[in-house]
């Protein structure tokens, strides 16, 4: 009995083992279940990031393409007005009297895009200075920029320092130029001249052992010619225009009389000119006025049939041309101005002289001890010079807050071993303004300048 209970109880735990087993397989089944939605939840979610990524991603490269197309759109319309601008150059040039006004380049291609270009309107108003609206479209792919420009001529007037050929002349120690100089010969350093603007040179360059200049906006050398227009073209813009809403004075009887112009005489606004005729013992003789002139009414145009000597203080825009030379008796500068520092901010007076002879400093008391000159001085058949510059002892300076312009060179001082040791000492002053606000009637260059822009579009489809 004893071994049937024994048997019975194994057999029993035998049994009892059975639905443990059951339980077991069970659970892993339950377990391989639960990993593979696992398993799959996983991936699903993998999955969905990945999309969102290359979704995500792709948006992005859509919107990195549009701003690269958009910003290649702005410089192809940039693109499309400098060539407006060279094309307004070359018809001055061809045929200075056509009206491009409505003139359009459609459907151009450039730089991967395509531009139209269209001179829209004549904004001179009156001006003397003729002024252009431009305007460009241009697109790339989907982007699409469009720039309103007003442009107008260039004068002479931008050039700090110019001459055209004939003198022998030096840059030495000491001397400063912040705006654009030209030379049509050889370009010459004996020194450290600093130059901040860019400098032309139609010729070659000559460097003197030891010298250091500087060229802020770098030279370029060999470009050829730039000429001044000749003494008959100027002189017909000038007299016409005072002929036509201007000062016209008319010649004098004899070779040796003149026209004395005095600025801001007798108050300010006005002028004073007088022709006089010289008199034994340095007297003279008045033969024609005095004539008070206000300024305002005029065009901006004055000019003299006679040798002009001047001085005094202008408050307006003029520009007087002589038919001869212009003699500077004393200081010349700006109602709206401090002398030694230039014109005030805000100043809107504006000095042209334009000599057909030469433009000369002369030997006068004032001017033996310093000379300040605001405005853009032409000499367009001689030399601008200091009178007697090789005699007598320094002057101190020559301050010119403008510019300097010669048909042949341009003599104010004579140094020796980097001092000056007769004339004067330079100090050259640029006047921004006279870029983009030229003495009236003044040369052009032939060129046309952007004088402001603004982007108007994109335009409407």
């Amino acid at each position: 009995m004893k071994q049937v209970r024994e048997r019975t109880t194994f057999l029993g735990l035998l049994a009892g083992l059975r639905p443990l087993g059951r339980g077991v397989a069970g659970c892993l089944r339950n377990d391989r279940g639960s990993a593979l939605v696992g398993v799959m939840a996983i991936t699903t979610a993998v999955l969905l990031v990945g999309v969102s990524i290359f979704v995500l991603g792709h948006s992005e490269g859509d919107i990195v393409e549009y701003a690269v197309d958009d910003a290649r759109a702005f410089y192809v319309a940039e693109g499309g007005l400098e060539r407006a601008r060279a094309w307004l150059g070359d018809l001055v040039e061809s045929d200075p009297n056509a009206n491009p006004v409505g003139v359009a380049f459609e459907d151009q291609a450039l730089g991967g895009g395509r531009y139209t270009v269209e001179i829209v309107d004549d904004l001179s108003v009156g001006s003397w200075l003729v002024a252009y609206e431009v305007v460009c479209t241009a697109g790339v792919d989907d982007a699409t920029r469009q720039i309103r420009a007003l442009m107008i001529p260039e004068t002479f007037a931008k050039y700090q320092w110019f001459s055209e050929g004939g003198g022998w002349r030096w840059f030495c120690a000491g001397e400063r130029f912040e705006g654009p100089v030209h030379v049509q010969k050889e370009l010459l350093i004996d020194g450290d001249p600093w130059f901040g603007g860019r400098v032309t040179v139609g010729g070659g360059i000559t460097i003197e052992e030891g010298s250091d200049p500087t060229f802020v906006q770098g030279y370029e050398l060999n470009i050829g010619e730039i000429a001044l227009p000749g003494v008959p073209d100027i002189d017909g813009v000038v007299r016409t225009a005072a002929l036509n809403g201007g000062l016209y004075a008319g010649t004098l009887p004899m070779n040796k009389d003149f026209y004395h112009v005095t600025l801001g005489s007798p108050s300010a606004g006005e002028l004073t000119y007088e022709g006089l005729r010289p008199q034994g013992g340095g007297g003279y003789l008045s033969i024609d006025g005095p004539h008070v002139v206000d300024i305002s009414p005029l065009n901006g145009a004055a000019w003299f049939g006679a040798k002009v000597a001047v001085e005094g203080i202008l408050d307006g825009q003029i520009t007087i041309y002589a038919d001869g030379d212009i003699e500077i008796w004393d200081d010349i500068l700006y109602d709206a101005s401090t002398p030694g520092a230039g014109p005030d901010p805000g100043c809107d007076d504006v000095l042209g002289l334009i000599a057909g002879g030469d433009i000369e400093i002369s030997y006068t008391v004032p001017n033996q001890n310093d000379c300040e000159i605001h405005g853009v001085m032409i000499a367009l058949d001689k030399n601008i010079e200091a009178e007697k510059y090789t005699n007598y002892a320094p002057r101190g300076s020559l301050i010119i807050w403008g510019g300097l312009i010669a048909d042949k060179s341009i003599h104010l001082g004579r140094y020796e071993n980097g001092c000056c040791v007769h004339g004067y000492e330079r100090d050259y002053r640029l006047d921004p303004r006279l870029r983009r606000m030229p003495p009236p009637f003044f040369p052009l260059t032939g060129r046309y300048i952007v004088y402001s822009w603004a982007e108007i579009g994109p335009p409407e489809a």
